[in-house]
């Protein structure tokens, strides 16, 4: 069984279905459905990654209060190792409200004072000398305490150990550019963007351009998500894009790209080439907008290959250490 750590932010989230904007604007509408589940990049990369038969360690950050009893009970039943989750009292879990479109596209609504944002240095380092062989960093951009300086420590200290190293982002809140962060991209194995957040980042434009700016400054892999199309992928391996899948529908983006990257990461530490991982990422996530919410709907490994050779005759099984598992409840 491969073994992850995925640090980062992990949350209530309160999903709303069916809004129409225009009549949210007018004071009042309905939804079709209103469901209490959970979020977080880590979160949903972490649970996406143990249902697929991975040994995930979640490292985050969450109040001692009941949403933070709440998002450690889901984790256990999704086989998460959750001792490296920091509970502080006084600090509320995060609860975040995702107003859901009728065309599946979602927008946020936060509280900056929760634990969404409160993640820190401090919490991280009592785990850094038994992270797993797969490290991903989930987001940058996410968590104020995290500067530049502030990620290039971590990353030094976990690159102490022969580990893969990855990142996923959102977008930048400080109008910073590449250079801002030109200690912290050479210890990225792998990075995950879409395509606006790399963008922001970038002089360049279009993402041919962008990505090779990134390796320019010593990421190894670039990744840059681009929807529905698929992805481009920048490595000494492999320069190209690899096209999307064809979903069933489109009915919830949310998490799609955080799905995306930990079936990446899955390809990759059973031994698929750069080319099957971007295959198989794009085909969990065409599963993933299908079903409302990110880890509400359990993706079987089976499932997910199936897509694979319906959408990529060129694409070749590789060695999958584990099984998938099945969550003892999705959501409340």
């Amino acid at each position: 069984m491969q073994r992850f750590s995925i640090i980062g932010a992990a949350h209530l989230d309160v999903l709303a279905e069916g809004i129409d904007e225009a009549a949210l604007r007018e004071g009042s509408c309905t939804a079709e459905q209103i469901r209490l589940g959970f979020g977080g990049d880590a979160f949903n990369e972490a649970v996406v990654l143990s249902r697929l038969g991975g040994d995930v360690d979640l490292i985050s950050k969450i109040g001692k209060d009941s949403g933070g009893a709440m998002v450690l009970d889901y984790c256990r039943s999704n086989g998460l190792d959750t001792k490296h989750i920091n509970q502080e009292s006084g600090l509320a879990t995060s609860m975040n409200l995702v107003l859901i479109d009728k065309n599946g596209e979602r927008s946020f609504i936060t509280d900056p004072k929760s634990s969404l944002r409160a993640l820190t240095l401090e919490d991280v380092l009592p785990s850094v000398d038994c992270l797993a062989p797969v490290v991903c960093f989930a987001s940058l951009f996410v968590f104020p305490k995290f500067s530049p300086q502030t990620m290039e420590t971590l990353f030094s200290l976990i690159k102490r150990e022969d580990r893969l190293i990855c990142a996923d982002m959102t977008k930048r809140k400080n109008g910073e550019k590449l250079a801002d962060l030109a200690g912290v991209w050479p210890y990225l194995d792998v990075l995950f963007a879409n395509a606006d957040e790399a963008g922001l980042l970038s002089e360049q434009s279009g993402v041919v351009n962008i990505a090779k700016d990134f390796r320019a400054h010593g990421v190894k892999c670039v990744a840059i998500k681009t929807g529905a199309n698929g992805c481009y992928i920048d490595s000494d391996e492999m320069v190209g894009e690899i096209s999307g899948c064809r979903s069933k529908a489109c009915v919830d983006t949310t998490g799609a790209g955080d799905t995306f990257a930990a079936g990446f990461l899955f390809a990759r530490s059973n031994g698929g080439n750069y080319s099957d991982c971007a295959r198989f990422a794009n085909a969990i996530a065409s599963i993933c907008v299908e079903h409302v919410g990110a880890t509400t709907h359990t993706i079987y490994l089976d499932d997910v290959l199936e897509r694979c050779r319906e959408n990529y005759p060129a694409f070749s099984d590789f060695p999958i250490d584990g099984s998938c598992k099945s969550a003892s409840y999705d959501c409340f």
